[in-house]
């Protein structure tokens, strides 16, 4: 993922990401669960961020011309049915349990060592 884009409203943020999308660039926004709180007190930046970096010239091109055509774009529906296929989630959970056991037993091994030197 890249970072593409800066909007303090989440209409501006949406609003970039599908002219992104409508062109064939995958794009995510950042922090839209927190900005949809409406914590006016609070001040917070949403931030648009395109999957395929090596699609960062277009979406900047686009960015300053909303006609600019995308030299390689992708098909949106595909994309996405492929990220949230069963596949894919049992990747990422696979991941994320492979971090967290990872994190344990470095834990683990800092106590033991802490524990000896003392």
């Amino acid at each position: 993922m890249k970072f593409v884009y800066k909007a303090s409203t989440l209409e501006g943020a949406e609003e970039i990401k599908t002219l992104f999308e409508d062109s064939g660039i995958p794009a995510s926004i950042s922090n839209k669960g927190f900005a949809q709180l409406n914590l006016f007190f609070i001040p917070h930046t949403l931030a648009v961020f395109i999957y395929d970096s090596s699609q960062y010239q277009d979406a900047i091109a686009l960015l300053n011309n909303k006609n600019h055509i995308v030299s390689k774009p992708i098909d949106i529906v595909a994309f996405y049915d492929t990220m949230n296929s069963q596949e894919s989630q049992a990747s990422a959970h696979k991941v994320m349990n492979d971090f967290i056991f990872g994190m344990v037993v470095f834990g683990l091994l800092c106590g033991l060592l802490i524990y000896a030197l003392s």
